[in-house]
C-alpha cells in the first residue's frame, strides 16, 4: 500500500515538473513578433490606466511659446483624459492641467490657473491617448530583437527593442515628422502583456531637437479613475 502510494506521488511530481517544464519553455521561447501580438491584444482590452511621459533632454513645443518636458495623467476609455503638463511658458516655468471629454479639452491657463477652453493649438494634446499611441509603437515596431528579461519596478518584463516610423507616432504629439526611424524600446508585463515601459530615442516632430529622448512609464491598469470637465 505504501509502495503504491509513494508510486503514486512520484507520478504526480513528474507529470508537475513536464507541465511546469513545458509551460515555462513555452514562455520563454516567445518569438518577439508572437510577444508583440499579445501585447497589442492586451492593450486594447484596457479600459484604463495611469501614464507618465518624460524628456531625458530638451522638450516637445506644444505651442509658440509652451515647452513640454513631462506630462503625467490617467486615461479612461473611449475618450476621457486628465493630465498635468509640465514645462516652460515663454522660459518660464509652469504647470499647466488638462482635461478632454467626448472631444471637449479644457486647460488651466498658465499665467492666472484658471480653467478655461483650451485653443486650437492645445488640441493636439486630446489625442494623446497612450491607448492609440502605444498601439501605433506595437503595430509599427520593425526589425525587433530581444533584450531577454528585465525588470520594471518589480514586473518582470520582456525587454525588446526596434524601430517605428516618425509619423507612426503622431497620436503621441499630435504631428510628427515623417519618414526618420525612431529607435524604440519596450517593456512587457511577461504575465499580463501589458505595456510597462516605452523608450523612444529620436525627434517625433520637425520642431523637436535632435536627440531627444522621451519615456513613457503605464501603470494601474483597469483602477477605478473618475474624469469629469471642470465646473
Amino acid at each position: 500500500m505504501k509502495k503504491s502510494v509513494w508510486l503514486f506521488t512520484a507520478l504526480i511530481m513528474i507529470v508537475c515538473t513536464v507541465l511546469t517544464g513545458c509551460s515555462s519553455k513555452d514562455s520563454a521561447n516567445l518569438a518577439p513578433t508572437e510577444i508583440l501580438a499579445k501585447s497589442y491584444d492586451s492593450m486594447q482590452a484596457e479600459e484604463s490606466f495611469h501614464f507618465t511621459m518624460e524628456h531625458d533632454t530638451a522638450g516637445t513645443p506644444i505651442s509658440k511659446s509652451i515647452l513640454m518636458t513631462k506630462l503625467v495623467g490617467d486615461i479612461v476609455s473611449p475618450d476621457k483624459l486628465k493630465a498635468k503638463i509640465t514645462g516652460t511658458y515663454s522660459d518660464m516655468a509652469i504647470e499647466v492641467e488638462l482635461v478632454t471629454v467626448s472631444g471637449q479639452t479644457y486647460m488651466t491657463n498658465p499665467i492666472s490657473g484658471a480653467w478655461e477652453l483650451a485653443p486650437n493649438s492645445f488640441k493636439v494634446l486630446s489625442v494623446f491617448d497612450p491607448g492609440s499611441g502605444i498601439a501605433s509603437i506595437i503595430k509599427g515596431l520593425s526589425d525587433v530583437t530581444s533584450l531577454g528579461e528585465e525588470k520594471v519596478g518589480k514586473t518582470k518584463c520582456y525587454h525588446l527593442k526596434g524601430d517605428v516610423l516618425s509619423e507612426t507616432l503622431a497620436p503621441l504629439t499630435g504631428t510628427s515628422a515623417t519618414g526618420i526611424k525612431i529607435g524604440t524600446e519596450v517593456w512587457i508585463d511577461k504575465k499580463t502583456f501589458h505595456v510597462m515601459q516605452v523608450k523612444l530615442s529620436g525627434k517625433i516632430t520637425d520642431t523637436e531637437a535632435d536627440g531627444i529622448t522621451r519615456t513613457l512609464i503605464f501603470t494601474d491598469y483597469n483602477k477605478d479613475i473618475k474624469i469629469e470637465l471642470p465646473a
